[in-house]
């Protein structure tokens, strides 16, 4: 069964982050559509998914972590950034 392409909605907060951040959007879609991991986060009630990119503007800093609320296709993101190992370890990810 195909999987359906994700609809991608920003905040305020989001689009902010991700401009500050050099951020683009094909890195966004790539990482919703083929992350790595996702995880559920009980505390905030919210989803974190992370991807590499490959060609990052931050070579320490590769993986592209993504804070969302998932509705079926539709995705809200609610902030993004850059991260290392180290950060998506402290961020509860076992998968890079």
């Amino acid at each position: 069964m195909g999987r359906h392409k994700i609809r991608i909605k920003m905040t305020k907060h989001g689009w902010q982050r991700a401009l500050e951040r050099y951020i683009e959007k094909q890195y966004i879609e790539y990482v919703l559509n083929n992350p790595s991991e996702t995880i559920y986060d009980n505390v905030r009630e919210n989803y974190k998914s992370f991807g590499i990119i490959s060609n990052s503007p931050f070579y320490e800093q590769p993986y592209l972590l993504i804070v969302h609320n998932k509705f079926n296709t539709v995705v809200s993101i609610i902030t993004i950034m850059w991260m290392d190992k180290g950060g998506l370890r402290a961020h509860g990810f076992s998968k890079f």
